[in-house]
């Protein structure tokens, strides 16, 4: 072989090299790029602020749908009746249904720590003790022991709930029920040791907590998470503007991607759009009388106003974006329970002889006072002598008001947290703090006992739905008027989002933005 064809092949090699290295590096930088590019970044506005990061105190719906972005429980609720599994493997129950063993699968705290079993024995001994005082306590009297720790007389390590090595977690009950998976989704259920701040939790979601301000924070995704890599935005920005028209302004301007609607909004700022997303939620609305009003003590008084509303809702309700007309307190049925048939004018008059001034306690914002005005219309017009007073006030008076038992009659509602029947009747018990129309009837008591008592689901479907007959038809102490419906504008390319009927009000696991 001649030098000059040796010095030929090599000088080919060499730009050989050089050029493969520059493929390889422009490949490299390509990538790079593309990467960059992939980074997903969603924007949400909102009419309020997250309040507490503690799960045993935090009421407010903010604040319950933050931590479910923050958290994963053993279940976590879906977009439709049912649940799926969080971070319970598997979840066996004895023949008895009294006994339930979860094994866990295998994740970390944002600080890199394994979740185990015995995390989850300390917050729910946490929540349900009689010091923690949290409005969640009752939830946990199913457990083995749970009224007794609720209520102080036994110490929270007697809770019906213990850890048998890391990853094996048994439960206890002191008696069936047919839907611990659901209950086990909500949130005061989520492994959390006591916390004052947001900046103080130890995550173990899709996300953790980045910066909080005053009005607005920072999501980041959680790479600890066990199913990271189904968890496609890097980051999520919340952030806040009070009025309809500044948050619907703020959309339309393209400074977030999503704007879920408030209850109570008004839809002529929406200049004839409609919500991206609208779905049925597990709320009620409803009129309610104070059995201790000396008109309402008597049955004909309320069964004639109940006859009137339930046989004239569903066509002059003006509800717009609020929900959907309904005659079920347990709004999740999907029959309805037939209206009365008794001739209202009768039944009025058997009641009072003459004018009467009713007083209807209402909230005081702008599609609460159109309802209201068309609950004074129907009745003035089909109850003879009746006078409807409305009396509008804000939420804080409300409340005040309602629980002190200040009140005639009240358009109130009710967002029950956990799935299933007992969750929306439990509250007309007798002696229970939640019973502010003071109804106290031994059957009604005795029904909700025996039912939470029997074992099959068919029992229990059939007892609760002869308890909701008797409080919405025989004794006629509340009148449901709609079910809450979840409404969102979200921006095209913005999918995977799931919005549960229960708990919070919308979750971005599977958020994805396409280009």
């Amino acid at each position: 072989m001649s030098k000059q064809f040796k010095l030929f092949v090599l000088m080919f090699l060499v730009i050989g090299v050089i050029i493969s290295g520059f493929i390889v590096f422009q490949q490299n930088t390509t990538e790079e790029a593309s990467t960059k590019k992939q980074q997903q970044h969603m924007t949400i506005i909102e009419s309020s602020m997250p309040r507490v990061p503690d799960i045993a105190q935090a009421t407010d719906n903010r604040s319950q749908t933050l931590l479910a972005q923050l958290y994963e429980g053993l279940f976590v609720f879906t977009g439709g009746p049912s649940v799926r599994k969080g971070l319970a493997r598997t979840m066996t129950v004895s023949d008895d249904g009294l006994m339930y063993t979860i094994e866990l699968k295998e994740t970390k705290f944002v600080d890199g720590t394994p979740v185990e079993a015995q995390d989850f024995v300390d917050s729910f001994q946490r929540v349900a003790s009689n010091e923690t005082n949290s409005p969640y306590g009752f939830l946990f009297e199913v457990f083995k022991n749970g009224r007794q720790v609720n209520d102080g007389e036994l110490p929270p390590n007697k809770l019906g709930v213990r850890a048998e090595g890391k990853s094996t977690l048994i439960i206890e009950l002191n008696q069936p029920v047919s839907d611990l998976s659901q209950l086990l989704a909500m949130s005061v259920f989520y492994p959390q040791p006591e916390v004052s701040e947001w900046s103080d939790l130890n995550e173990n979601g899709p996300f953790k907590m980045g910066e909080m301000k005053k009005a607005s924070y920072m999501l980041e995704k959680n790479d600890h998470y066990h199913q990271a890599t189904v968890v496609q935005l890097d980051t999520v920005k919340s952030i806040t503007a009070k009025s309809m028209s500044d948050q619907v302004t703020a959309y339309r301007n393209d400074q977030a991607d999503m704007l879920p609607l408030i209850e109570g909004f008004d839809t002529n700022l929406l200049m004839g759009d409609e919500p991206t997303y609208q779905k049925s939620r597990s709320g009620v609305f409803y009129l309610a009388f104070n059995m201790n009003d000396s008109l309402f003590k008597s049955r004909n008084a309320r069964q004639a106003i109940s006859s009137t509303l339930m046989n004239q809702q569903t066509l002059n309700l003006p509800l717009g974006l609020s929900g959907k007309p309904t005659n079920r307190f347990v709004v999740t049925a999907s029959d309805w329970i037939s209206p009365h048939q008794e001739q209202t004018t009768t039944k009025w008059k058997q009641a009072t002889k003459k004018k009467v001034k009713v007083e209807l306690l209402n909230f005081d914002d702008q599609k609460a006072l159109e309802l209201g005005k068309t609950i004074e219309k129907i009745l003035e017009k089909q109850l003879p002598g009746i006078d409807i007073v409305t009396k509008n006030v804000d939420i804080e008076d409300k409340i005040r008001l309602e629980q002190s038992g200040d009140f005639s009659m009240t358009l109130t509602g009710w967002m029950p947290d956990y799935p299933g029947p007992l969750a929306y009747l439990n509250q007309f018990v007798s002696d229970n703090p939640l019973n502010k129309v003071n109804y106290n009837s031994k059957e009604y008591d005795k029904l909700i006992k025996e039912t939470r008592n029997v074992k099959t689901v068919k029992e229990k479907t059939a007892g609760y739905r002869t308890a909701e007959k008797k409080l919405i038809e025989k004794d006629a102490v509340i009148i449901p008027l709609y079910q809450t419906t979840e409404n969102m504008l979200v921006k095209e390319g913005i999918n995977g989002l799931t919005v549960p009927i229960y708990g919070p009000e919308y979750l971005l696991r599977t958020v994805k933005k396409s280009n």
